[in-house]
């Protein structure tokens, strides 16, 4: 079963699409899970999974409080993954 996408009918400025994604925490297991299925990814501690949502939601690049518009991601799932970088230009700021 695949997560479900919302679409809104609020105005969005993202470069690539015009629906937003907003993931439960249901759909966030089901995305994991079937990530450390396939592959052997190693995922943030909940405390450096906190933090990077805490700077992303204080970002001006985050739009509809789900995607980084320097790189298009989920930033719920970006921020999960333990060797991610924060793709804001030039400086991570994570």
């Amino acid at each position: 079963m695949k997560p479900q996408v919302h679409v809104t009918t609020e105005p969005l400025e993202c470069k690539s699409c015009e629906d937003t994604v907003r993931l439960s925490e249901r759909e966030m297991r089901m995305i994991f899970g079937d990530v450390l299925r396939v592959r052997d990814v190693k995922l943030a501690t909940e405390g450096t999974y906190s933090m990077r949502l805490g700077i992303c939601g204080d970002c001006g690049s985050l739009q509809a409080g789900t995607t980084c518009e320097h790189y298009g991601c989920v930033v719920q799932v970006k921020a999960k993954m333990l060797h991610a970088k924060c793709p804001y230009p030039y400086v991570s700021r994570w």
